[in-house]
């Protein structure tokens, strides 16, 4: 077992696992840097999102025993500065007007541009308002269909909209696709970029692990060597 010894070996065993990771290593690192650089705040478009107006929950006429009968739960929401019941029956969505009791259908593409606008403290004005049921990679997750609003600025804005509530579900900024597509390299998923248990991940983290340590031996091994002779 002398080979695991020998400088040699361990050289050549970190060189190849060098030529292996070489470009991994570059993105995990390049990759870090980026998301360690960008403000997570504004990756997150918190910057854009308006304040959302208080409610005051004693304006409200409707008592929640006079609505229809549900099988979920009962939560308390909000459209605009309207505040409103929402039911979950056998997971279907019901919202009522809380002042009296009204059912509230989705709303129109005026008035969702105009809450839009009011949820949005950028600079910029409504580019496109379509209503979707195909959610682009962006909006990954989100129950549709979903109202997307696109905002004439510089960051690219598009916010993401619940059709009813007119509620802010995402906010997207060139910011943000910078740090997805970065995220995406550093776990190596890249289909849904969410999965970072996967076997490419593991295998390569534990290839990264080898080659640390081969290099550690062969520091170790090359100052011995240098120790040992003469002076």
């Amino acid at each position: 077992m002398r080979i695991f010894g020998s400088i040699r070996f361990w050289r050549t065993f970190h060189l190849w696992l060098s030529l292996l990771l070489s470009l991994q290593l570059l993105a995990w690192f390049g990759s870090g840097l980026v998301m360690s650089i960008l403000p997570i705040d504004e990756v997150r478009g918190d910057h854009l999102r308006a304040p959302v107006p208080p409610i005051n929950w004693q304006l409200a006429k409707m008592c929640p025993a006079q609505l229809p009968a549900h099988t979920g739960g009962l939560s308390l929401r909000q459209r605009g500065e309207m505040p409103v019941y929402q039911l979950d029956h056998d997971g279907k969505l019901q919202f009522f007007n809380a002042l009296d009791g009204s059912a509230l259908p989705p709303l129109t593409e005026p008035e969702l541009r105009v809450m839009a606008q009011q949820s949005y403290n950028g600079t910029g004005t409504i580019h496109s308002a379509q209503l979707i049921d195909e959610l682009p990679l962006e909006a990954r997750g989100l129950p549709t269909p979903v109202w997307q609003v696109q905002f004439n600025d510089t960051d690219n804005t598009v916010f993401y909209l619940e059709p009813t509530l007119g509620q802010v579900l995402r906010v997207r900024t060139d910011n943000w696709r910078l740090f997805d597509f970065v995220w995406m390299l550093h776990i190596m998923d890249y289909d849904e970029r969410d999965d970072f248990n996967h076997g490419l991940l593991i295998a390569s983290s534990a290839l990264a692990l080898l080659f640390t340590i081969s290099g550690l031996v062969l520091l170790v091994l090359t100052l011995r060597r240098k120790a040992a002779r003469p002076h």
